[in-house]
């Protein structure tokens, strides 16, 4: 058989052979990027909370449940003092027809002296077992960061921040609300979003977290109350999140 009878097959390509190709250094190159940044996540979140489900605390259900049980001990206290007072009345009558009754004013005092304490015992229940630290932990640190300094250019500090430790209802519709534009703190413009956390955290969780911020790192405000949270929520309901501006409009300079 000449050359010429093995033209066909001459203009076949060669058979393809499995295994002869080295894989691509980029996808080796890839692989191994993606290995060390899977470890390196990992070794980075060992010790840090947990943050996938619901994390909120059953405080607020607790607390729910003991309101009407502290509404009766109330009632029944106030009925056992009313049936007191009469007792006494009526003996000191029948003694003597010339005492006089005793003035409204001091009965105005120790009632309201009985509501402010009935209301700080009643906020101090419901922040009971709620960490304050911990939430901040596991829903601030990681833009404001652990030390209250936050990410210059980014994330504003929360250490001497006026906006935080202004009126409480402040930093209260921050975090219950959401915070969207541009804020100025610490002589430092800040433009970004905050989102809202009032779906996630309960009043007395906001109250507790607000509470732990307002008195770390040299900040001195007062503690915020699950009461004042919850008067937040029923004055403005689900709105939006707010602009600083609006914050100064409605609840004034901080």
């Amino acid at each position: 058989m000449d050359q010429h009878d093995h033209r066909a097959q001459n203009r076949e390509a060669p058979e393809p052979e499995e295994g002869t190709r080295a894989a691509p250094k980029f996808v080796l190159a890839w692989i191994a990027i993606l290995i060390v940044w899977g470890v390196g996540y990992y070794a980075w979140q060992i010790g840090k909370p947990m943050l996938g489900g619901d994390s909120r605390t059953p405080v607020a259900a607790e607390h729910q449940n003991s309101k009407p049980v502290e509404a009766a001990s109330s009632g029944n206290a106030e009925i056992s003092e009313s049936a007191d007072t009469s007792g006494a009345e009526e003996e000191e009558h029948d003694a003597s027809n010339s005492a006089e009754p005793s003035t409204s004013e001091p009965e105005s005092s120790n009632t309201a002296a009985s509501e402010d304490a009935g209301t700080s015992s009643t906020a101090s229940a419901e922040m009971a077992g709620v960490d304050g630290k911990a939430l901040f932990s596991a829903h601030c640190s990681s833009c404001h960061q652990p030390t209250g300094q936050g990410i210059p250019g980014a994330f504003p500090p929360l250490a001497g921040s006026k906006w935080l430790q202004a009126d409480p209802n402040i930093p209260i519709a921050i975090v219950h609300d959401g915070l969207q534009g541009e804020i100025e703190v610490a002589g430092n413009t800040f433009q970004g979003m905050m989102p809202p956390l009032g779906g996630q955290l309960s009043d007395a969780e906001i109250a507790a977290v607000l509470t732990y911020a307002r008195s770390e790192w040299g900040n001195t405000a007062s503690e915020v109350s699950p009461d004042t949270v919850a008067k937040h929520k029923e004055r403005f309901g689900d709105r939006g999140s707010w602009s600083a501006e609006e914050l100064t409009e409605v609840f004034g300079e901080h």
